[in-house]
Formats: C-alpha cells, sequence, structure tokens
C-alpha cells in the first residue's frame, strides 16, 4: 500500500513540496523586486488611517474585501478586491501594484501550490491528496517499525542500488514524519476550512457563553467622528492595548461596520484574529472578539494558517520550514526511483 501510493503521489509531493519552500520566502523576494517594500516604517494608527483612507478614496468600496495592512518587517498593503484582483500600496497609499488572480510570478506559484491552477476543484484535489498523504506516512512508520534496526546504517546513501536508496529514504522517512504530518494536517484545514470550521468550531459559537463573550469590554463611545478609520483603530488598541492593527475590512453595501483586526503579543495569526466591529456611521462598538480568551479549539484553528506558512515573524520556523520542504522533496525523489527501479527493473 505504502509504495504503490507513494508512488502515485510522489510528483505532486515534489511539486508540492518546493513550491511550499519557495513560498516560505514570499516577502523577502518581494522585498528584492518591489522598492516601497523596503522602506522604514511604523505602522502608528495615523499612518495607518491613511493609507485605509487612501485605499477607499481609489477603488470602489463594495469592491473592497480585506486590506491586509503594512507592517515593520513588510511595510506594504495588500488589497483583496472583488473579482480576484488584487494590489500593493505602499506606505503613502500609493498604488504600487495591481493584477487580476495569478498574474504576478509569485502568486501564480501560490495558485500551483495551492489549487494547482484549476480553482476550487485543485483545492478540493490538494485537500483530499494531504489527507491521503496522512495515511501514508502512518503506513510508512508503521512498515518501518520490524526493520528499525535498519536504522544503525544512517541516511546517507551507501550505493545506487536500490536497496540502498531504500534505506535511505525509509530512515529519513521516519525523521521526518512528525515535520510532514504537521504540514499535511494543516494544509488539509486550509484545504477545507468551511468544512472544518463546521465541524470543529460552530458547535463552539452556537453556546450563550460564546455569545456573551462577543460583547464584553466593549467602550461605549459613539457620535461625531468616532466612527472614522483613526478614531476607530485608536479605540481598537485600546481595547487591546498590547496589540498592533494589521488588518481591517471597510463599511459598504454588505456590512455597515469596520472591522478592525489587531494583532496581541500572544496571537500567532499574522493578520490579527482579535477583531472590533465599529459601525461607520454611528460610531458605536457592537462586537469585540478576544482571540487570546477564545476557546483552545478555535485558538488552534487560527495558529494553523501561520504554522502551514512560516507566518510567525521567526526565522528559525522559517529555516526549519525549509529543511522539512526540501526533506520531503528529496523523499519523494527517492521513493519514486525506488519503486520504479522495483516494478520496472523486475521484469527486465
Amino acid at each position: 500500500m505504502h509504495a504503490w501510493g507513494a508512488a502515485a503521489l510522489a510528483l505532486f509531493v515534489l511539486l508540492s513540496s518546493l513550491t511550499g519552500v519557495l513560498l516560505v520566502w514570499k516577502p523577502t523576494y518581494l522585498k528584492l523586486v518591489i522598492p516601497e517594500a523596503r522602506v522604514e516604517f511604523e505602522p502608528e494608527p495615523a499612518a495607518l488611517a491613511r493609507i485605509v483612507e487612501s485605499i477607499e478614496a481609489q477603488f470602489d468600496v463594495d469592491d473592497i474585501g480585506l486590506i491586509q495592512l503594512a507592517t515593520r518587517d513588510f511595510p506594504l498593503t495588500k488589497v483583496t478586491l472583488a473579482e480576484t484582483r488584487y494590489a500593493y500600496v505602499d506606505v503613502e497609499g500609493n498604488i504600487v501594484a495591481e493584477w487580476f488572480m495569478n498574474e504576478r510570478w509569485e502568486e501564480w506559484l501560490y495558485d500551483l501550490h495551492h489549487r494547482l491552477l484549476l480553482g476550487n476543484r485543485g483545492l478540493t484535489i490538494v485537500g483530499f491528496i494531504a489527507l491521503a498523504m496522512m495515511l501514508l506516512v502512518i503506513a510508512g512508520v508503521v512498515s518501518f517499525w520490524p526493520m528499525r534496526r535498519g536504522l544503525r546504517l544512517g541516511v546517507r546513501p551507501r550505493g545506487t542500488e536500490r536497496e540502498h536508496l531504500l534505506v535511505t529514504h525509509r530512515n529519513i522517512g521516519v525523521f521526518e514524519a512528525l515535520p510532514f504530518l504537521l504540514t499535511l494536517a494543516t494544509g488539509a484545514v486550509l484545504a477545507f476550512p468551511f468544512q472544518t470550521e463546521a465541524w470543529l468550531l460552530d458547535p463552539l459559537r452556537r453556546t450563550q457563553e460564546y455569545s456573551d463573550s462577543l460583547i464584553e469590554n466593549l467602550d461605549d463611545t459613539s457620535g461625531g467622528d468616532s466612527g472614522e478609520w483613526l478614531p476607530a483603530m485608536t479605540r481598537a488598541l485600546a481595547t487591546f492595548p498590547a496589540g498592533e492593527v494589521r488588518s481591517v475590512t471597510v463599511a459598504n453595501r454588505a456590512s455597515p461596520y469596520r472591522i478592525i483586526g489587531v494583532k496581541q503579543p500572544d496571537e500567532w495569526h499574522p493578520d490579527g484574529m482579535s477583531r472590533v466591529y465599529i459601525e461607520a456611521a454611528s460610531g458605536y462598538m457592537d462586537v469585540r472578539f478576544d482571540a487570546v480568551t477564545l476557546p483552545g479549539v478555535e485558538r488552534a484553528y487560527h495558529a494553523v494558517y501561520p504554522l502551514h506558512t512560516g507566518k510567525l515573524d521567526s526565522l528559525p520556523y522559517k529555516l526549519f520550514l525549509t529543511l522539512s520542504g526540501l526533506v520531503v522533496a528529496t523523499l519523494a525523489s527517492l521513493g519514486l526511483v525506488c519503486f520504479m527501479r522495483g516494478r520496472f527493473g523486475a521484469r527486465r
């Protein structure tokens, strides 16, 4: 089972691991090719408010989805627009790049990794492959156990014969099993986000205790300019004092709220899962999500994205994912070579 399944999926794993390694370093690449991504920037509310106001002035607000704001480490704001359009905006609020779908090279690479360039159908395929690979990894570890004494032979091939390559594949695979399972599990969740939320989170969110937590610690400010971006961001930071504003959603026909995402020190998600909903017209703060005090299951769900993508503001973790991806690519190559030599070499 392990050999046949791994051979069928080896090319996909090779593709996915190599593209994943490159995508870990996507912000670094963007800094190299976009000069505006290399400037110094302090993400104070006044500066962020000016950027958002500039975005609202340049795009139809009904077309604006999520705005991922500039940070100290990456001073470009990414705007998600309707009809799979996107834009990068600099710290002065100027548009420095605008594209459709995967027109940019790094976005094409992401689409290949995440959806196989096949849209939602590709996303589903990737999700099922990740689940299948989890079973194969477990099967591989189980099949290794009776031959565990082979670890004494190390991970360096002692020759190019199939037997030597198979020992190397097996021994490397045992050490890589846990990191690979982490990548596969988080990838599967990202491929099936709605199904995961319905299964894990919906029962929690329907409880009275959860609903009550959303209206705790709201401020009573309203009227005047309290719903404008600068006052709204200042109020969001007042309710999460140690946080940074990382993302916003504008008020439009879809929602009357300015939704402000704040990243607290104990959060991992780069967009900030602690959020306040402030009505743009009246300035009322109606909802407050504190991501740090959410149930453990939901906090774990929010950690999936940064764990899979390496967006943890941690160079050692990026290096860990890079090494893990290269090891997985090596395993896929070794497994495929061993399978081909075993099946087709035996027929000669």
